[in-house]
């Protein structure tokens, strides 16, 4: 699977560079529709700048657009969409901090968990979020999934 993101660029106010703000507008796409939606991918940008740009017209604090630098759609492979710390560091990883599941400490944030620019998740079951389990209980779902997957 794959899945389509949509990220603006900000310069650092110390111009220490730019950093980025990412949000997933299509999750879990199969790759026989990658030729369909990466060819969207001009369109989805303007709907996306769009709908960020109405977004920010509503808030009470705005951002300085002096700093913007530029946004950008692009495709992100399942293996890094869901790559966590764990697998980047295997060896010295000590777990998550706070209630964060080991399984949802994503290494890049693409907007994994968060429906703000979401136009459609194709698999809500694959990415279920078990917010309020235990580690231990989190741990037995993924087990579970993977031996149903199998």
């Amino acid at each position: 699977m794959f899945h389509v993101v949509y990220s603006r660029h900000y310069w650092d106010t110390e111009d220490q560079g730019t950093f980025a703000n990412t949000w997933t507008l299509y999750r879990n796409v199969e790759y026989s529709q990658i030729g369909f939606l990466s060819g969207k991918c001009a369109e989805l940008k303007e709907q996306a700048d769009k709908t960020y740009a109405e977004y920010e017209s509503k808030q009470k604090h705005k951002s300085d657009p002096e700093q913007f630098h530029m946004s950008e759609v692009y495709v992100v492979d399942d293996k890094d969409y869901f790559k966590t710390y764990k697998d980047v560091y295997p060896d010295v990883y000590n777990g998550p901090s706070g209630l964060i599941p080991e399984q949802e400490d994503y290494y890049n944030e693409y907007g994994q968990k968060c429906q703000f620019m979401l136009k459609e998740d194709f698999d809500e079951a694959y990415t279920w979020y078990g917010k309020d389990w235990t580690q231990e209980m989190i741990n037995a779902e993924y087990k579970k999934r993977e031996e149903l997957r199998a």
